[in-house]
């Protein structure tokens, strides 16, 4: 009986700890909009699958998407949420949500069985949840491809780290360990493999390799599982429209090393960026190399592997062209553990102090300890509570809220005015307002779209773009939040 209520009273812990971490990312007094471009490109291609079926190819504008080139796992989840909820924000989100308390529940648990302490694994799941590149753009909170991908390759490479330490591993072993990989690939692509390399850098430090090696046609069953559903489907994506291929090549491989898709930086962008505010936990890692005495033997291992994945894959991140803070999103779970191994450490080393009669000395470190905690804590609560949401309210981010505004004046016909930014060479690029006209079409509401003003425009006419409003005057003008209605052209 003991043991059977401190196994419930453990689960009653788990449970309160995610339904926690589940009102800190997702319990907001207004769902926020859609307002990032990557998202709305996601969002399109969803509500576009939604609208004509499902595919093997996805589309922008009705047409064959050659820009965004992931494989279409998410872009299916997504399509196959809002068929099951309707379209809505909330139902597109919804895969990456679930993905990003996954991540969670994974951590937690793979933590718990290897160091035999709830409380250090609920500690690297909160060090996970609290870090701003976790919950924020891109993260669990949106409709985008990091968080699954995460999702996917940490459970895959958890399973893993069981796996290598196995005398004979069995087939079925094999075949989730690369199932789960290969969910990752046809999430985004080659990114699934770049955390798995770490795994071989692991095996050399603690000397498993050969063993492995030996072992080489269990391993080839997981290589090839992890490796073959993204190849089928390549196959089947240009057969049904040549040219695809050479996209991905651009867009996903080549073109993410050769060149900066986004605005460039340097080879220590990660260090800058996740270090000292993105992962919430980062500066504690100055002292990771002195936690390490303080481990056993078995925790020796996974802060050896956990440190092995997160260096590789930052290290490889890193040489490429381009970068982004969400491309680091598969190391956050890793980085979590170590740091969590460290504040262990650390904590152990302020109770030995006061043990060992050294009062002045344990006061100063456990207070410099719990201001530390503390003041990063209320870091990402800002993020999560007033920065992020005052990012998310760009101009073509409010096109939702005009829309509902002039359905519920009746109106079902409008024209707006929006000169969106160039995009591949062309002006006009415009896909928060396209996700926004897609879903109001369904609710009755046409909107058309124009990048100028022109002479003999009929109204109405509206816009959420500052640059066009501020030429709008006259006695049909009229604010309506951020955004304006021209009755009157």
């Amino acid at each position: 009986m003991p043991r059977l209520r401190k196994a419930t009273r453990e689960h009653l812990s788990i449970l309160l700890f995610l339904l926690a971490s589940a009102i800190f990312l997702f319990a907001d007094a207004k769902v926020p909009p859609i307002a990032l471009p990557d998202e709305a490109r996601n969002a399109i291609n969803a509500l576009e699958m939604h609208i004509r079926g499902f595919s093997l190819v996805t589309t922008f504008n009705f047409q064959p998407e050659l820009w965004n080139t992931k494989p279409p796992l998410l872009i299916w989840l997504m399509a196959g949420s809002m068929d099951l909820f309707g379209p809505s924000e909330l139902a597109l989100r919804l895969p990456a949500a679930l993905a990003g308390m996954g991540i969670l529940c994974c951590t937690l648990l793979f933590v718990r069985r290897v160091t035999g302490s709830l409380a250090t694994a609920i500690a690297a799941a909160a060090i996970l949840l609290l870090s701003p590149g976790f919950f924020g753009e891109h993260g669990a909170r949106t409709a985008d491809f990091d968080g699954p991908l995460t999702f996917f390759v940490t459970a895959g490479l958890q399973l893993l780290f069981f796996t290598v330490h196995q005398a004979r591993p069995g087939v079925r072993r094999m075949l989730a360990v690369g199932g789960l990989v290969a969910t990752g690939a046809l999430t985004k692509t080659i990114a699934a493999f770049i955390p798995v390399a770490g795994v071989l850098v692991y095996l050399v430090a603690v000397g498993r390799f050969g063993r492995v090696l030996s072992l080489w046609q269990r391993y080839a069953i997981a290589a090839v599982t992890a490796v073959t559903p993204l190849l089928i489907f390549y196959a089947a994506r240009e057969a049904a429209g040549p040219g695809y291929l050479a996209a991905v090549i651009h867009n996903d491989i080549l073109g993410r090393f050769n060149q900066a898709l986004v605005e460039p930086t340097t080879p220590i962008y990660y260090v800058r960026e996740l270090f000292p505010g993105w992962f919430v936990a980062g500066p504690f890692l100055i002292a990771a190399p002195l936690a390490w005495a303080g481990c056993s033997s078995r925790e020796k291992l996974l802060f050896l592997y956990s440190a092995s994945i997160a260096v590789t894959a930052l290290a490889v991140l890193s040489a490429a062209s381009s970068r982004a803070v969400q491309y680091a999103l598969p190391t956050f779970p890793w980085l979590g553990i170590i740091a969590v191994l460290t504040l262990r450490y650390l904590g152990r080393f302020v109770v030995r102090a006061w043990r060992d009669r050294k009062a002045a000395e344990a006061l100063v470190l456990g207070a410099a300890l719990a201001l530390a905690c503390g003041q990063l804590t209320y870091r990402a609560a800002t993020w999560r509570y007033e920065r992020f949401p005052a990012r998310q309210f760009y101009a073509q981010a409010t096109y939702g809220d005009l829309f509902a505004a002039l359905s519920a004046e009746g109106i079902r016909t409008v024209t707006v005015v929006d000169p969106g930014v160039i995009h591949l060479g062309r002006p006009g690029y415009t896909p928060m307002l396209r996700w926004n006209q897609l879903i109001w079409a369904e609710k009755g509401l046409k909107a058309s779209h124009l990048y100028t003003m022109r002479a003999g425009l009929r109204g109405p006419l509206a816009s959420c773009e500052p640059t066009v409003i501020r030429r709008w005057s006259g006695r049909g003008f009229q604010r309506i939040g951020s955004c304006a209605l021209l009755r009157n052209a």
